[in-house]
């Protein structure tokens, strides 16, 4: 797959992004995090196209890894359904900052795609989807469909355990064939994560002037 289409696919970000910003002022606040969060991936993109296109564009990719999953958890605090008690919110921020760390400056490895943060956080981010979803279903059960957290977090679910499922199998993937067939499949998880997000920021409801983001 070329790099064009890679990039082209890519874009397919705008969609949600978009429809974030048509939407803005009606968007509750708690959903704020996510749309940064868009906003941070196109740049991202475009940074990795237009500044690394000729070569490794595995520093700002690591550094977007680390936003996203704070980001990530941020809004999964901000839905006020699950990570209630701050202290466990702010310690997994930590321990999410700590493995970064660890993985990308301790060891040197910034400069290079690794597998244990992008497990790692990939797979924090699955579980807290999944704890989501359960709660959803225990305690929200009409018009799921339409939820918008619900559509997010299947999404999440979608998205995230496949990168996992990418990341290990590429790393021990015996053919460079095979690598690249596995993150030719990524590209296009990745747009019908991004397609399953712009129809979650439709499915938004309005704001309600007195329910703000815990912090």
């Amino acid at each position: 797959m070329n790099k064009e289409l890679v990039f082209v696919c890519s874009l397919s970000i705008l969609l949600p992004l978009i429809a974030g910003i048509i939407r803005f002022k009606k968007i509750p606040e708690s959903y704020y995090p996510l749309l940064v969060l868009l906003a941070i991936g196109l740049v991202n993109e475009l940074i990795c196209y237009f500044l690394f296109s000729d070569k490794s564009n595995a520093i700002p990719t690591n550094i977007y890894y680390l936003i996203e999953a704070l980001m990530l958890v941020w809004q999964f605090r901000n839905w006020r359904n699950i990570l209630k008690d701050k202290r466990v919110y702010q310690s997994l921020q930590m321990a999410l900052v700590i493995a970064w760390v660890i993985d990308k400056i301790v060891l040197k490895n910034i400069n290079h795609f690794t597998l244990y943060f992008t497990v790692l956080s990939s797979l924090i981010i699955v579980l807290l989807s999944v704890n989501q979803l359960n709660w959803l279903i225990t305690n929200d059960r009409k018009k799921l469909i339409r939820n918008p957290i619900f559509i997010i977090c299947n999404a999440i679910v979608f998205y995230f355990s496949y990168q996992v499922m990418a990341e290990v199998f590429y790393y021990f993937a015996p053919e460079q064939t095979l690598k690249k067939d596995i993150f030719g499949i990524l590209v296009y998880v990745n747009l019908a994560y991004n397609i399953f997000l712009f129809i979650a920021i439709l499915c938004i409801p309005p704001k309600r002037t007195f329910l703000k983001p815990l912090l």
